[in-house]
């Protein structure tokens, strides 16, 4: 069955240029030999043209060097075809254009090694394609987790420099600034945890929650707090990175003057978190897809990022062995239930 498919693809005879060029070679000769006997016989028989055996011999070999050269030169199309296809897919990937591919074969007959570079191509022009959206995945990526440490850091920089604080406001600040600088060097596509601490999840949630002081304010949103102690051991950059993104969601898609509800519960073996929103909710057809890559809900907030925060969440939450769980109704707000191990 592999050595018919060799052969034979998608409808078109496929060999060897070798077997190819023999095959040719042999019914051309096959077939301008005769005709350029036939075409002497006649010129003898009815056209009445009379010479001696070497002259016919000699014109008869003229006709199929003639012919063969005609057909020789229409032949070399099924060598050339593959070479010219690629160069001009070539030059559209050249130009820019990643999506350019060459069409399916044309002609009955293929070498197969023409056969094989054009499938090359195309397989390296999908590669190509692939290459670009990791690229611009990665950007989308360092742009989203980038982007809330750093207006924090300049947020609390500015305040400082503004002056008027005390000893204790100015350490807490400097502090903040600090830790989201230190988790900013960190912060990079780990597919293991490799740190691990004990610190305080409601304490971490808090400090979450002061770097949106100013979009709060700007709102006029309020907060509804109920977290209990919440100890656990895990990696801090990567829990923090779960609430920063699933605040900054919440605030995005509620509206003026509204409440931003976060309670926790602590179980024997894990902890439990809810963020909860009063914006417009998801609609239940959409609910499926909210932690799907460049995927948002709204189309009206595709200029405030990238539809990358909650599949950075589910991507975090899964890697310490956690689950989220979107909670929403259209016109009543959304809930995320973030639950994860006290240890990991």
């Amino acid at each position: 069955m592999n050595t018919l498919y060799q052969f034979w693809r998608d409808g078109h005879l496929v060999l060897p240029i070798r077997f190819f060029h023999a095959a040719s070679a042999i019914l051309t000769i096959g077939f301008v030999c005769p005709l350029a006997c036939t075409i002497v016989w006649g010129l003898v028989n009815i056209v009445g043209i009379s010479h001696s055996l070497p002259v016919l011999l000699g014109l008869c070999s003229l006709l199929t060097i003639f012919i063969s050269s005609i057909l020789l030169v229409w032949e070399t199309r099924y060598y050339l075809l593959p070479a010219e296809e690629v160069a001009k897919a070539a030059a559209k990937i050249a130009a820019g254009n990643l999506q350019a591919r060459i069409p399916p074969y044309s002609l009955h007959f293929m070498t197969s090694e023409g056969a094989s570079l054009m499938d090359s191509f195309n397989r390296m022009a999908r590669e190509l394609c692939s290459l670009d959206e990791m690229r611009k995945d990665f950007i989308g990526n360092v742009s989203h987790e980038f982007k809330t440490p750093l207006s924090s850091i300049v947020g609390f920089t500015e305040i400082l420099q503004d002056g008027g604080l005390s000893e204790d406001e100015r350490q807490e600040y400097t502090s903040l600034v600090h830790e989201e600088a230190l988790r900013l060097s960190r912060l990079d596509s780990q597919s293991i945890v490799t740190r691990k601490e004990i610190f305080a999840a409601d304490e971490q949630i808090r400090k979450c929650l002061i770097l949106f002081t100013d979009r709060l304010a700007d709102k006029e949103q309020q907060l509804d707090i109920d977290l209990p102690v919440m100890e656990m051991e895990s990696d801090p950059d990567l829990t923090s990175q779960i609430w920063l993104n699933l605040i900054d969601n919440a605030l995005k898609y509620s509206g003026q003057g509204k409440t931003l509800h976060v309670s926790g519960v602590v179980l024997e073996h894990e902890i439990r978190v809810s963020i909860r929103d009063e914006g417009s909710g998801i609609a239940k057809e959409k609910q499926e897809h909210i932690f799907e890559r460049f995927y948002q809900c709204e189309e009206s907030h595709k200029e405030q990022g990238h539809g990358l925060g909650l599949s950075i969440v589910k991507r975090i939450v899964e890697l310490l062995q956690g689950t989220i769980e979107c909670n929403s109704e259209k016109g009543k707000g959304t809930e995320m239930l973030v639950t994860l191990p006290r240890r990991i």
